[in-house]
């Protein structure tokens, strides 16, 4: 009898994003170990009709009802060769009947609660009241009540016990270190057509506030001797700016993300809320310093000396990503040689795919 794990989601897989990346490789992975894998998501499960509404409620109401619509579906699917059950964000809530032969597995990608938070002075009161009490104290609380319990790092179990008292295992997330390597910067450059001698700074994100983008402006007008590669999701929006010394990349193919890491000298992560952080962890991968605000990756990676002097202790500091990028134009080549030689043995030995299935496997019993 085949072995089949559903797999709960709110986003289709192939969707840009932390979590949707580590789902596609949950599920590569689950099947490469002899698995079937079901996916179940907003694209496959929600009403067209709910699909439709574009107002601030009937956006709200849609969100609610999205774990209904997906846990109904799944429960259609919960045959007896089922043998777990994999939930993710806010929609692991419906209660599936007839379930007691399947392993409950919850992954929690950050809080709704704790990125309310962080982004309270960009939202309407209103919708930070919905994030916090309701998408997290409610719909993420009752999602993972009563399940394995896993998170992407240990920023996000210390949320998941301090809001919702749940145990929680952080896994943390698998990183191919065969593709983001380290590589000739040279070669990296002539490919992407930037300058060859110039020292290169890298931000990928999105404007939105969120991810830091108006200190990134900053920092490209502090330091215009610098020339920046912005990869953007969704591009620059309604931001209006004159950027210069800037190459803007929009929606970049997750397989060129290594060849851009590997063109720049360093790279920018100011988020006000990193749960994880695919883009620092991705980044010193590939041997390269990255200057960050407090996040899964930048804690885990960036916190001991001499590295801990491109964490900035807060991300609405701009003057503490000032004094890293100086700091790290002081000697950009000693910053490069620790993470070479210190930052990515240790990240090889956690998210390197065979080592992070090993965890997952032991501690999931699949």
């Amino acid at each position: 009898m085949s072995k089949t794990v559903l797999v709960l989601t709110p986003t289709p897989p192939q969707a840009l994003g932390g979590m949707e990346h580590l789902v596609r490789e949950l599920i590569r992975g689950l099947e490469a170990r002899g698995y079937r894998t079901e996916i179940f998501h907003r694209g496959n499960c929600e009403p067209i009709w709910l699909s439709k509404r574009r107002s601030p409620l009937g956006r709200k109401i849609a969100g609610t009802l999205l774990g209904y619509w997906i846990g109904r579906k799944a429960q259609k699917h919960l045959t007896r060769d089922v043998v777990a059950v994999i939930s993710n964000s806010d929609v692991g809530y419906y209660p599936l009947r007839g379930a007691s032969h399947v392993k409950r597995i919850h992954f929690h990608h950050g809080t709704y609660r704790g990125q309310s938070e962080a982004i309270r002075p960009f939202i309407k009161y209103t919708g930070y009241l919905y994030l916090k009490w309701w998408n997290s104290m409610v719909l993420e609380r009752l999602s993972g009540r009563g399940k394995l319990t896993l998170t992407c790092s240990d920023q996000t179990s210390a949320e998941v016990s301090d809001f919702f008292a749940h145990e929680s295992t952080a896994m943390w997330c698998p990183i191919d270190t065969t593709r983001f390597t380290v590589r000739d910067a040279a070669a990296a450059r002539t490919a992407l057509n930037l300058p060859k001698e110039a020292t290169i700074g890298l931000f990928i994100g999105s404007v939105h506030p969120m991810k830091g983008f108006p200190i990134v402006q900053s920092l490209i007008a502090r330091f215009p001797g610098i020339h920046w590669i912005l990869a953007l999701r969704g591009g620059l929006s309604n931001v209006k700016v004159a950027m210069p010394n800037a190459t803007i990349l929009v929606d970049v193919p997750h397989d060129q993300i290594p060849l851009l890491c590997s063109a720049a000298d360093f790279s920018v992560c100011p988020s006000l809320y990193e749960p994880f952080g695919y883009v620092v962890a991705e980044a010193l991968a590939c041997g390269t310093p990255v200057i960050a605000s407090p996040g899964g990756a930048s804690r885990l990676f960036l916190s001991d000396p001499p590295i801990d002097r491109l964490l900035v202790s807060t991300p609405e500091a701009t003057s503490g990503f000032v004094d890293a990028v100086r700091e790290f134009l002081r000697d950009p080549e000693f910053y490069r040689r620790v993470v070479v030689e210190q930052v990515r043995p240790r990240l090889q030995e956690i998210m390197t795919p065979e080592n992070w299935w090993r965890r997952f496997l032991e501690v999931t019993g699949l």
